[in-house]
């Protein structure tokens, strides 16, 4: 027959072994007591596990998605802005050319009316939110428009004067463009002169924009574009409208002449006025489209939150009864230690 040895060590340690376990253990129901959450959802769904991992990417996906759809958004709607005001100076130009164009004084007020709307427009269409160009399409790094009226004249006012000058032979500050006739005006803008804002000229001279726009992933599987750039044709027209009655040299034309200017600017802003509309609502459908698409995701993201508690849900009523009995183990362990410590010789010597 065999005696096994029993000592006050061995129980001890198997009191303390007993005691780390429980301790773990209590951790574990508390967090899930607490969060109602699985504290472990490896161990706890086990092969069921990669369904939430892969719920909740899709849930990450759909989060990321709707804060780019923010950033977009925000874009729209300065860009929205920016051509609202674009469209009220336009027709405020159109109302002086209709209003100045009988005028004896007409030319020099409206040259100056040009020359600010067109300052005012190269400085909207530069205008840059967070370090981005809005009308730069997807060069977003770089201005659009150079300044026209810099003392070192651009490549745009540039290209001006030098088809002004191989049309008539003379600048337009020369006293002899008064001789220009009403003809040769409405050939040379019609002309050379329509020209300058049709590519490739406009891309050499004037936009350093991409005619590409940005565009926004703003749902799986949905892109849209989100951005204008200062290619579209609105911009040409009205700058070109401007540009006829700022550098034309409208001071010194002759009668017939000037009223040429003026009837070519009034058509060529109320057609740019009318295509800005376009652009505008084109941008208005993509803003509406991102709000729709962020209230279906917005939908399907609950459905995913559902989905993801359901599995990785822990009884809180069921941990809590794991709670109690746990710390009625301790407490037990903890009493069986403090008798142990005292089944030694010297405590009794």
């Amino acid at each position: 027959m065999q005696i096994l040895s029993i000592s006050t060590k061995s129980l001890s340690e198997a009191t303390r072994s007993a005691l780390l376990k429980a301790q773990s253990a209590l951790a574990v129901a508390q967090k899930e007591a607490t969060t109602g959450r699985l504290a472990d959802v490896g161990l706890g769904l086990g092969f069921r596990a990669g369904q939430t991992v892969s719920l909740r990417n899709h849930y990450a996906r759909l989060e990321t998605i709707i804060e780019t759809n923010g950033v977009a958004k925000s874009r729209l709607s300065a860009t929205q802005a920016a051509l609202e005001g674009i469209a009220e100076d336009a027709e405020a130009f159109v109302g002086a050319l209709i209003g100045a164009r009988d005028s004896e004084s007409g030319a020099v007020v409206l040259a100056m009316e040009a020359r600010s709307r067109l300052a005012s427009l190269i400085n909207t269409i530069n205008t840059a939110i967070d370090g981005a160009y809005m009308f730069a399409g997807v060069n977003t790094g770089t201005a659009p428009f150079e300044n026209y009226f810099s003392p070192s004249p651009p490549p745009s006012r540039q290209s001006i004067e030098n088809a002004f000058v191989a049309a008539f032979g003379i600048g337009q500050s020369d006293s002899a463009v008064s001789e220009i006739s009403a003809a040769d005006m409405q050939a040379f803008l019609d002309g050379p002169f329509g020209l300058l804002f049709e590519d490739p000229a406009w891309s050499m001279n004037w936009s350093r924009a991409s005619s590409q726009n940005i565009t926004s992933g703003i749902s799986v599987g949905e892109v849209i574009e989100t951005s204008a750039n200062a290619n579209d044709r609105a911009i040409r027209k009205l700058v070109s409208a401007y540009v006829m009655l700022a550098d034309l040299g409208g001071e010194k034309l002759n009668e017939g002449a000037f009223q040429v200017v003026v009837d070519t600017a009034i058509e060529t802003a109320a057609t740019a006025i009318q295509e800005l509309t376009d652009l505008r609502a084109k941008l208005g459908v993509a803003e509406e489209r991102i709000a729709v698409s962020n209230e279906r995701m917005a939908i399907q993201m609950d459905v995913l939150s559902r989905h993801i508690i359901d599995l990785e849900a822990a009884d809180p009523y069921e941990a809590s009864l794991r709670v109690a009995s746990l710390l009625t183990q301790m407490e037990t362990a903890y009493a069986l230690t403090a008798r142990l410590q005292q089944m030694s010789l010297a405590y009794y010597l």
